[in-house]
């Protein structure tokens, strides 16, 4: 089984604090939501990059989305 991610948004840690803040593409978000017992849900992954980018931003934000299993496989 494999998995591709679908990038979503990026954050940067706050100073002194171990906190990240994310922005997030909204219509990205309802692309990938979910039900469960009646309540909305979504599920995504923050992952610290190696380096900070251009922006200064620190980690990104991506959803799992597994791929269909080629005949190759």
């Amino acid at each position: 089984m494999a998995f591709s991610k679908k990038y979503i948004g990026k954050g940067k840690k706050v100073e002194n604090m171990e906190i990240v803040e994310v922005s997030l593409n909204m219509a990205e978000l309802q692309n990938h939501t979910f039900e469960y017992e009646g309540e909305t849900y979504v599920k995504f992954n923050l992952a610290k990059l190696k380096e900070p980018d251009q922006y200064g931003k620190t980690h990104t934000v991506y959803f799992s989305i597994k791929e269909p299993e080629s005949d190759e496989s």
